[in-house]
């Protein structure tokens, strides 16, 4: 396989994130069965640790955005996108919820299946499993953990039951099973068994593992690097990724300090914001996938 210089130092970046991604997950596998339970401010440090560490992939939509169109129409509708699903989560909680998470599930897909092309369809396959076993398993294995958290981001319109979760979960992990046994004889026909570790890593962490650490191995080791080993980035980029990454940090801090010094009141700041953050990047990066990300992301 020839590769030009700039793919051929993606490649290896993405090789040392894949082997420091399976061995973070194996060490957290092993400390979990040998009896390490997180309690519940250590789990809730490690995911906000881990949003922090992954939102500068996301925060690189305000440079590429103003690139397709006029800054001030960019930001505009990005603003607005947010706030609306603010509002949107706000009146009608209960769709915010299974809209965040079908959603997210949608994305992480997409932003998986990229990085395994050379299995075609396969790859597609594979990443609707490794995502979905990564939202759907937790759901189902450890109802008892998330049904509180889900319940509060209800706003007090309905009392979830972990049934109801874990149903839930069934119906996301299901089919990502299904398609992670297709896509996992594909690759190994192949040989590419670095796929197979990965969508063999991604589900045991996800059934094994407290929630909370589970998404933050996911989110931080594998959706936000990927994504951002797919474009070309600069130091003017990345600095604006940077300073954008820590202003919406201080934001999400100070409408968690108004609205309540208390885990229920991190949770609702933590999600409803990343939903609300989630929808524009989703539409972006849809919009973005058949163009060139080099002329995007290098600084003009």
């Amino acid at each position: 396989m020839n590769l030009t210089p700039g793919t051929s130092r993606r490649h290896r970046l993405e090789q040392q994130r894949h082997n420091i991604a399976v061995w973070v997950a194996v060490a957290t596998l092993t400390a979990t069965l040998g009896g390490w339970t997180p309690s519940s401010a250590a789990a809730w440090t490690i995911a906000i640790v881990a949003v922090a560490v992954g939102l500068p992939h996301g925060a690189l939509d305000i440079v590429i955005g103003p690139r397709l169109v006029k800054p001030t129409l960019f930001y505009g509708l990005y603003v607005a996108a947010a706030f609306g699903i603010v509002l949107a989560w706000l009146v009608m909680p209960v769709l915010g919820v299974v809209a965040f998470f079908t959603s997210s599930w949608y994305h992480f897909a997409r932003g998986d299946g990229v990085h395994h092309r050379d299995l075609a369809r396969a790859g597609d396959l594979l990443g609707v499993s490794t995502a979905g076993c990564a939202i759907g398993l937790p759901l189902v294995l450890h109802a008892g953990i998330v049904t509180p958290v889900l319940s509060d981001l209800m706003l007090g319109t309905a009392a979830l039951t972990s049934a109801q979760v874990a149903l839930f979960g069934v119906i996301i992990a299901a089919p990502s099973l299904v398609a992670g046994l297709v896509a996992g004889l594909a690759a190994v026909r192949i040989r590419r068994y670095s796929a197979v570790v990965e969508l063999t890593t991604i589900a045991l962490v996800a059934a094994v593992v407290h929630p909370l650490v589970s998404f933050a191995i996911y989110f931080a080791l594998w959706h936000a690097p990927r994504h951002l080993l797919t474009l070309e980035i600069d130091r003017h980029a990345l600095f604006r990724a940077v300073w954008a990454t820590i202003g919406t940090l201080i934001a999400g801090t100070l409408v968690w300090r108004l609205a309540e010094p208390a885990a229920p009141a991190a949770a609702r700041v933590i999600f409803i914001g990343l939903a609300a953050l989630t929808g524009p990047h989703l539409a972006l990066t849809e919009l973005c996938r058949p163009r060139p990300t080099r002329v995007l992301v290098m600084s003009r």
